[in-house]
């Protein structure tokens, strides 16, 4: 079965608009898509679309501040009020012992998301994103932390690496992606929101986390068919799957010249305790073949990247179909791929 037919087999069964697959190694893709930019519609889907990645971006978020640390400009295992200085006099006590790496591990005993009311007031927000995410820092350092060392998956964690680096690198950091990650690897096709082209679907019906039933297209043109911009650092990216596969070349290649091979290793590295294997933004596999993992959805689309035990081929999958049933079967395709070709 060639790629093409396994993505067709795929949008079919699962019902999907469409699908960009890929499979990537250190010095090639083989890449293909199927479908159209919106259910019910006919303009067909390309290689040179952009996808929405959601918190995948967390993986990028921790490359570049591990990119600060080899420029001098971070540390590893910096406590959060250090990274703050301008904040102290608003931050709890009880954060003087839970550090960056926490934070990227998830398990700093930050809670897990903006308030509800946050999040609402963050569609129609203009203000820069550095006075938001500020903003956002404020209300997760004011509170007492919860437990260190218990996983808890936090976009406000995210939110708050992105406040960090704010400060590290001197400029915003969407500029400082820029400047660090996204020009030296030559990546062309990275932004924010949703992509103009392809239009993501939500469900039909969402009860918390459970997003269930195929539901209508969502307008990129409406703020409410992405995350409000302060997540942009936890789960806002858009990008084409051939320059995803560039970021994925830096953890299959030692970091590819422009991380060092300790960065990578410290990156991947699985902290003790109970809950889930992460990583600074990857999560280990828990089948045989793959090491590593990426998941991202923002309700509207759904992104997976495996890496397999060798580093030697990663497999790259997106829909924009925001399903959960979606979200778990993209990663049965993710493995087919990479398997398979």
């Amino acid at each position: 079965m060639t790629l093409r037919e396994e993505l067709e087999r795929f949008r079919h069964r699962v019902g999907v608009p469409a699908v960009v697959g890929a499979l990537v190694t250190a010095d090639s893709l083989a890449i293909d898509a199927v479908g159209v930019t919106r259910r019910g519609g006919d303009e067909p889907v390309s290689v040179d679309d952009q996808w929405h990645i959601g918190s995948c971006a967390k993986s990028v978020t921790a490359a570049l501040y591990a990119r600060l640390v080899e420029q001098g400009s971070a540390s590893w295992g910096t406590p959060l009020p250090e990274l703050f200085p301008d904040l102290t006099d608003r931050i709890h006590s009880g954060w003087t012992d839970r550090s960056i790496d926490d934070v990227l591990h998830c398990r700093s005993g930050m809670r897990a998301n903006l308030s509800l009311r946050a999040m609402r007031a963050g569609w129609s927000d203009d203000r820069p994103l550095t006075e938001q995410r500020t903003d956002a820092v404020v209300a997760g350092l004011a509170e007492a932390p919860g437990p260190k060392g218990k996983f808890v998956y936090s976009n406000l964690g995210y939110i708050t690496a992105g406040a960090a680096i704010d400060r590290l690198a001197g400029v915003p950091y969407e500029s400082a992606l820029e400047r660090e990650i996204i020009a030296p690897l030559g990546i062309s096709s990275l932004g924010f929101g949703p992509p103009d082209r392809i239009w993501g679907h939500g469900p039909r019906l969402q009860l918390g986390g459970l997003c269930l039933f195929r539901g209508r297209p969502a307008d990129p043109g409406r703020p409410r068919s992405d995350n409000p911009a302060v997540l942009s650092s936890a789960g806002t990216l858009h990008v084409g799957v051939g320059d995803w596969a560039r970021f994925f070349r830096l953890f299959m290649t030692g970091g590819g010249g422009l991380l060092e091979s300790s960065s990578i290793e410290h990156l991947l590295r699985v902290p003790e305790g109970k809950g889930q294997p992460m990583s600074m933004g990857w999560s280990r596999a828990s089948f045989d073949g793959a090491s590593f993992g990426v998941q991202g959805s923002n309700a509207r689309w759904v992104a997976t990247g495996l890496l397999d035990e060798s580093r030697e081929r990663a497999s790259l999958v997106v829909t924009n179909d925001g399903r959960t049933s979606v979200l778990m079967r993209s990663v049965g395709l993710a493995r087919r791929l990479w398997a398979a070709y």
